[in-house]
């Protein structure tokens, strides 16, 4: 199980209000000191209630209600807490904000911003206190305070950097984890499929067993006929076995048990009409020559075939009508699916679908065309022989 980092917090604890809690504490510890420094600031610290304290307390408002906003409006917040700052004077109700505000845009800004939010900080700073001192005498107040506005910049920087070197971690381990599921995909594809081989080795040596005694019972007779049926019997008993031992390595993990179901074959074709005509797709089947019974492979190809024919159709063409024609011809099976949509499969939009035909004809040595009809729209012609 992965550890979570130490600075995520607990998880009964939603971060939301951490962050809401944290937002309104800091305010609130800048309202207290923006109160008790104009509130008090006389030489005697007695309290004092006048309209300049008035204009003071207004202005320091002001400035906490744009820190609130800071974290949509960086630049902006500061540019107003400069303003305020330099027209309410250098004091603590104005500085500190003045300085959150800077450090708020080094954190979320550019490097020109950046750059900017630090001149336009220094100068409020110097410019404040210029404006509203009764003299200059020393520049260890002007230092001090660019001193305050780069200590701000440099810790925005800090946490920004900081943020996202984490954020680079956290990137880089979701790259290794979906890395490292692809490998075990591809591995455990490449061992489905070397047991694949080892399915068609097995069953192959088992079938051509049976096939070589079986052709030798004509010549024998009595117990040793009966002594090579029992022996055929056996093989065909084991490479069953082995058959289902593999397949059930190879079934995918969300099948929960053996599908009981007959294979579907072309006598199921109806069926994917009936579905297609759901789509509103105008579907139509024409049977040609005697239907007569398949070998169980090809009548689930041409099956197959037909579906994924009709799935391209639907999804691809942006056909309003599909003929589908099987006929039995005399040494083969020839299914044709044509439409009148679009052509859209023939700049690639099928997919692997056409792929996945092309191997099921190919398993039967036939033949696939597939391109645009006559018609304009698409067409596809399979041939399996029988």
């Amino acid at each position: 199980m992965r550890r979570a980092p130490p600075w995520d917090y607990p998880s009964y604890v939603p971060r939301i209000l951490l962050s809401r809690a944290a937002e309104a504490g800091l305010l609130a510890v800048l309202a207290a000191v923006a109160v008790i420094a104009i509130v008090f600031a006389g030489h005697d610290h007695s309290p004092r209630f006048d309209k300049a304290t008035a204009l003071s307390l207004a202005a320091a408002g002001i400035a906490l209600a744009a820190l609130a906003v800071r974290g949509r409006h960086a630049f902006t917040v500061l540019v107003a807490i400069a303003i305020i700052a330099l027209a309410a004077g250098d004091g603590a109700a104005t500085v500190l904000p003045l300085l959150v505000a800077t450090f708020n845009v080094a954190l979320r800004c550019d490097r020109r911003g950046v750059a900017a939010g630090a001149v336009l900080s220094v100068g409020a700073l110097l410019g404040s206190y210029a404006l509203h001192s009764p003299a200059v005498t020393t520049y260890q107040p002007l230092l001090s305070r660019a001193v305050a506005a780069g200590m701000a910049v440099a810790a925005g920087l800090y946490l920004a950097a900081r943020r996202a070197y984490i954020a680079s971690l956290q990137d880089r381990a979701n790259q290794l984890e979906r890395e490292q599921q692809l490998l075990t995909e591809h591995a455990v594809a490449d061992e489905r499929v070397r047991i694949a081989r080892e399915l068609h080795d097995v069953v192959a040596h088992g079938v051509s067993l049976m096939v070589v005694q079986a052709q030798a019972l004509g010549a024998l007779e009595g117990a040793e006929r009966d002594e090579a049926g029992t022996r055929i019997a056996t093989i065909g008993r084991d490479a069953l076995t082995e058959m289902h031992r593999m397949l059930g390595v190879l079934r995918p993990e969300s099948d929960e048990g053996p599908e009981l179901a007959p294979a579907p074959g072309i006598r199921d074709v109806p069926s994917l009409i009936e579905r297609a005509r759901d789509t509103g797709l105008d579907v139509a089947l024409a049977v040609e020559g005697e239907p007569r019974p398949l070998p169980a492979g090809v009548d689930l190809s041409a099956y197959r075939i037909v579906q994924e024919a009709l799935t391209n159709v639907v999804r691809h063409s942006r056909a309003r009508r599909t003929d589908i024609s099987v006929r039995y011809a005399l040494d083969a099976l020839e299914l044709t699916v044509v439409d009148d949509g679009a052509g859209a499969v023939a700049d690639g939009g099928a997919g692997h679908g056409l792929v996945g035909m092309r191997e099921r004809v190919a398993l039967f040595g036939g033949t696939l065309e597939t391109g645009r009809a006559r018609t304009g729209g698409w067409s596809v012609r399979a041939v399996l022989p029988l």
